[in-house]
């Protein structure tokens, strides 16, 4: 059955964010009329978060090994590994200009909280967090993903084999995407008692109440402990995506117009941008978004080389998620914030390389960012109870606005790829 022919229509798709933001809000102000709806709900979404954490290791192991199977088969060739090579380089630029970008917005300390002044405190404090990623279930999902690539490079089968799950997961954005305003839904209903929850765990532990009427961004008070306050908190995490990742993507356009000769940005934007980046809003997923972006290429580079447009397009759809990488930072640092945990620039800073290699394996669909979350959690040793809110917070705020920003840049970053590895294709003749 088609889901997305059912429920999918071009309308749907274009109002989506609409949809998200209004289904949150109602979820907020349903919470507030009913405890027993909120406590319902709270419930329900414990037991799914809980599947979540035991299911997503496997979901990583299985695209990861699709992806990094794909890749090595289609790296062969001096164009191909110069390709990859290049986009894990923007990534990589992606990933450290959210660092920067999101400690400054949100005023994060430099070095860990627990660190002291001194360099052993400091060396512990990176141990710690090693360790924490060492004995975790994604890093060992993520070693035998490496371990099975390699094997499928040598053994045609296994690639054939790992293809099946992954192709399953991809068809699994066109039940997620229906599905999304049920889900803002619940977390809207959830996050109202938020303070709540997030207190009675603080006490659990031991610790004092957070103060929530302190809560700020851009040195602005935002009163979480309100229905208009906490909608407030999306919009604002929201608004920070977009910003971290159109600013991102505006510096990528004038790069490509110093390295590029004859590129135009005034031709880029009135052209294909203005027709590519609202399908990307509208739809939040590259997968669907693909077959459009080769014709809008096409269509306004025709002196793109086909071999250079076919194979940077496509395999940028697994790579080639600057956007989502950006998302990533500022949503973990925010929503630890929100719970009461201070996230330091050294701490995302050495997240980093998780964030990268996870990010191998995003199988572009709607919600993405699924997959980083439990190991976010575990990566930044965060404790068990505090892990659980944080996971619920950073997959449910995801969704709607700051889904459809991370998108509309990872394929228009596509483009930009495209039109310098030409250059590169063309002057170097690769």
């Amino acid at each position: 059955m088609n889901y997305r022919v059912i429920f999918n229509s071009r309308k749907l798709e274009a109002l989506m964010p609409v949809i998200a933001i209004t289904f949150l809000f109602s979820g907020i102000m349903a919470a507030k009329l009913s405890q027993t709806l909120s406590n319902y709900v709270a419930s329900g979404l414990s037991s799914l978060i809980g599947c979540y954490k035991y299911a997503s290791p496997l979901v990583i192991f299985l695209v990861l090994t699709y992806s990094l199977s794909f890749i090595l088969k289609e790296s062969r060739g001096a164009f191909a590994a110069r390709s990859i090579l290049f986009f894990l380089k923007t990534r990589v630029l992606a990933c450290i200009w959210a660092v920067v970008f999101t400690s400054l917005c949100l005023r994060l300390s430099f070095f860990p909280q627990a660190f002291n002044g001194s360099f052993n405190e400091f060396r512990g404090s990176v141990i710690t967090m090693i360790m924490s990623l060492a004995q975790n279930s994604f890093s060992y999902a993520i070693a035998l993903a490496v371990v099975v690539s390699l094997l499928s490079s040598k053994f045609p089968l296994i690639f054939k084999i790992v293809s099946v799950p992954t192709r399953l997961i991809e068809k699994f954005g066109d039940i997620l995407f229906p599905l999304i305003p049920v889900f803002m839904f619940m977390v809207g209903v959830y996050i109202y008692y938020l303070p709540a929850e997030v207190n009675n765990i603080m006490m659990k532990e031991g610790a004092n109440a957070l103060d929530f009427s302190k809560f700020k961004v851009f040195g602005m008070s935002l009163a979480v402990d309100s229905a208009g306050g906490l909608f407030g908190i999306y919009i604002a995490i929201s608004m920070l995506v977009g910003i971290a990742t159109l600013l991102w993507h505006f510096g990528f356009v004038l790069f490509i117009r110093k390295a590029v000769s004859g590129f135009s940005i005034k031709h880029y934007f009135s052209n294909y941008w203005i027709q590519m980046f609202p399908f990307l809003f509208a739809t939040a997923s590259e997968s669907l978004s693909m077959p459009l972006n080769l014709v809008l290429v096409n269509k306004h580079f025709p002196d793109i080389n086909k071999m250079v447009k076919d194979f940077t397009v496509s395999i940028g759809s697994y790579i080639g998620i600057n956007g989502t990488s950006i998302c990533v930072f500022v949503m973990a640092a925010f929503v630890a914030k929100l719970v009461g945990v201070e996230l330091s620039f050294v701490e995302l800073l050495m997240s980093i390389p998780i964030v990268i290699i996870i990010g191998l394996g995003v199988p572009g669909i709607p919600g993405e960012l699924l997959l980083f979350g439990a190991p976010l959690a575990a990566f930044y040793n965060l404790p068990p109870s505090v892990s659980t809110v944080f996971i619920t917070i950073f997959v449910g705020l995801q969704l709607g606005l700051p889904d459809s920003f991370r998108s509309g840049v990872n394929s228009t970053d596509n483009s930009l790829v495209c039109i310098y590895l030409n250059s590169e294709y063309k002057e170097k003749n690769i």
